[in-house]
Order: structure tokens, then C-alpha cells, then sequence
């Protein structure tokens, strides 16, 4: 405190705290004040503020706003389901998207685990909190923002509270907050699957592409087509499979299982399903392979989401230890080669071209 009995932090989280304990402490005074918060949690100050607020305070204003909110961010767009007559477009380029590939026998779980948080750390160390205003945000940056930090705060109340909050409201919560993130699914694939916009992106990514290769003498133009269609699929593949990874994390819970379940089953998209079963890997360590293959394998699902759901599986696999019958079933189930054999391939076929050099060479002696 200065002179003039001003207040300052030297750690920003301690602002965050404070503000947001004095408002959940004083919500009836402050309901205008709260409103401004959450209307504009595209702003980092406001995004921490609320989710401490969600911590400090039960009462149902706070969750009310968010989820009123929630629901005016991506109207114009229909939830994505994920399913084959949706994707058919994106289905057509499933040749172009890289594959989920099994860890080697030695791979070590903790150690993966271990990467991953130091990784996280990084990002966390590096991350800069910003104070933009309005004016410096594009309309699409701001909408996305917000939907974010809107979807991580509606998460933040639903796992405090899974214990104390009525199950419809923890129901309809959840199913708020997928919904936002399928909507944004939905306003990326009418852009992608627009023949004019995507021709467009692979242009520039060419001209790019160019213009940065050292070798782009060697690359003719044909070849950089092709590679910037590849980069370009494939970006569009990890934006979709990281949203559905952000929904897991924003929302899921083991206190929620069951709230998850009800909701997903109910839905019974291949979209839900994934969501599902990504929720059941990463909060309760639990594989269904069989729930998993039978599910997969109806009309509905796409290539695509059949792609994101091995990846899901691959990643579990390297967080956690399976013994060898449990790799070798998830290897035969989902078709999902493992990097001794993808290794053990390339060598093959290093030696098949070797050994073809050498009868070239002995043909033109």
C-alpha cells in the first residue's frame, strides 16, 4: 500500500485473487460489475478473474451469465457432429493426414509424462498476459477468445461444484459448453471446405513455402503444390483434434462421469462419443477397446474422426504402462503400427533401395 492508501501487487495472480474474492463476496452490489467481466473474457484480466470468482463463490448469477453467454457466441453455426455425410470433404484428403503411430516397447511413461509438464511450464512461463483493448482484436480473434476463456470458466464451476449443483444444471452446463467449441468446429469446416478460401490458403502457403526453401530449385512447382495441400490438411486435422482436446480439458472431470456419460450417450454423435471416451482416458485411465471398435466401425463415423480417436488412443498409451498383450490388442484392433515396426519398414526399404542402385549400377557397367 502507497501513501495515498493505493493497493498494488507484485504478482498479478494476487490482483486476480482479491478482486475476484471481494466480488464473490459482494455479488448482489456488484452484479453490474461482474456482468463487464464476463462479457469481456476475451481479456486475460477478466478470464482469471472469473475463473477465480468460480472458485470463491456458489452462488448461481455467476454460472447463470456465463451460460447465457455461452449460448450468443457461435449461433450462426450448427453443431458439428463429426460424422461421414459432414466430412466428406475432409474425408477425401484422409490419404494426405499423417498417421498415429504406437510407442516402441522401451518407451517410458513417467518420462513421457515428465516431457510434457516441463513442456507445459515453458508455455506457461512464456505466456504473457495481455491489455488489449477492443480496437486491437479482429472480430473472429475476440469471438474465439472469448469463447475459450467462457467454456473454462463454465468448466471450472461444474468440476467445483459437481458435488453441490443440481444434476440437470450440471447437465445442461456440460452440454453448453461442448456445444460452443462444435459450433466453432462447424464455422472452421464451412471455411475449409469452401473451394475459393482453401485454394487461396494453399496459395499462400506455396508462395511462402517458396520463398523460405533452400532448395526450392530442386522443388518444381507441382511438388510445392502438393506439400502445401498436405501442410494445409494436416493443420486443419491437428485445429480439429486440439479443439476436441481442449473440450476434455476444459470440461472433464472423474467427478463427472456420470453427468459426461448420460450427456454424450444421449447425443450419440461420433463427435460426443469421442469427447466421451477422450474424458474416460485422460481422467480415468480408462480404454474401452471394445466399446471403441464397435463404435467406430458404424456408417455414421468418418475417416477423419476414426484418425482422431487413434490419436487419442496413442496418446494414451504413452502416459501410461501397458503390458505387451494390451499393446498388440490395440495394434490389431485400430490398425495402429507401432514405431519398432514403422523403423524396422524404413530399413527395408533403405535396403530395397540400395540393393536396386546396385543392380542399376551392375546393368550399365
Amino acid at each position: 500500500m502507497d501513501n495515498l492508501g493505493n493497493y498494488s501487487f507484485r504478482y498479478s495472480y494476487h490482483y486476480y485473487f482479491f478482486v475476484s474474492k471481494y466480488l464473490a463476496e459482494h455479488i448482489d452490489a456488484n452484479k453490474e460489475t461482474i456482468a463487464k467481466v464476463i462479457d469481456n473474457l476475451h481479456k486475460d484480466e477478466n478470464a482469471y478473474i472469473a475463473i477465480f470468482m468460480s472458485h470463491h463463490s456458489k452462488n448461481s448469477f455467476v454460472l447463470d451469465k456465463v451460460t447465457e453467454n455461452a449460448k450468443g457466441l457461435f449461433e450462426g453455426y450448427p453443431s458439428t457432429k463429426l460424422n461421414k455425410e459432414e466430412l466428406g470433404f475432409f474425408d477425401e484428403q484422409a490419404g494426405m493426414i499423417i498417421q498415429a503411430v504406437l510407442p516402441p516397447k522401451n518407451a517410458a511413461p513417467a518420462k513421457e509424462r515428465s516431457e510434457r509438464l516441463k513442456i507445459q511450464d515453458k508455455i506457461e512461463d512464456a505466456g504473457i498476459t495481455t491489455t488489449r483493448g477492443d480496437e486491437d482484436y479482429d472480430d473472429i480473434e475476440m469471438k474465439l477468445r472469448r469463447s475459450i476463456k467462457t467454456v473454462e470458466v463454465m468448466g471450472n464451476i461444474i468440476k467445483n461444484r459437481a458435488g453441490s449443483l443440481e444434476k440437470k444444471i450440471l447437465e445442461s452446463t456440460f452440454e453448453e459448453g461442448v456445444e460452443v467449441y462444435l459450433q466453432i468446429l462447424a464455422s472452421l469446416f464451412s471455411l475449409i471446405k469452401d473451394e475459393r478460401a482453401n485454394k487461396a490458403i494453399i496459395d499462400f502457403i506455396s508462395y511462402r513455402s517458396d520463398k523460405i526453401s533452400k532448395d526450392r530449385e530442386r522443388i518444381s512447382r507441382e511438388q510445392l503444390k502438393k506439400i502445401s495441400e498436405r501442410i494445409f490438411w494436416n493443420l486443419n486435422f491437428l485445429i480439429t483434434y486440439g479443439l476436441i482436446d481442449k473440450i476434455i480439458h476444459s470440461l472433464g472431470s472423474n467427478k463427472l462421469s456420470r453427468i459426461i456419460d448420460k450427456v454424450c450417450d444421449e447425443k450419440g454423435t461420433p463427435v460426443y462419443f469421442l469427447i466421451k471416451h477422450g474424458i474416460s482416458m485422460w481422467y480415468n485411465k480408462n480404454l474401452q477397446v471394445d466399446d471403441i471398435k464397435e463404435r467406430i466401425e458404424k456408417d455414421d463415423f468418418s475417416e477423419i474422426t476414426r484418425r482422431m480417436i487413434r490419436f487419442m488412443i496413442v496418446n494414451h498409451a504413452s502416459m501410461h504402462v501397458l503390458n505387451f498383450e494390451e499393446m498388440q490388442r490395440i495394434e490389431s484392433k485400430f490398425g495402429i503400427s507401432s514405431r519398432r515396426l514403422l523403423t524396422s519398414q524404413r530399413k527395408v526399404t533403405d535396403k530395397s533401395k540400395e540393393e536396386s542402385k546396385e543392380r542399376s549400377k551392375k546393368k550399365s557397367r
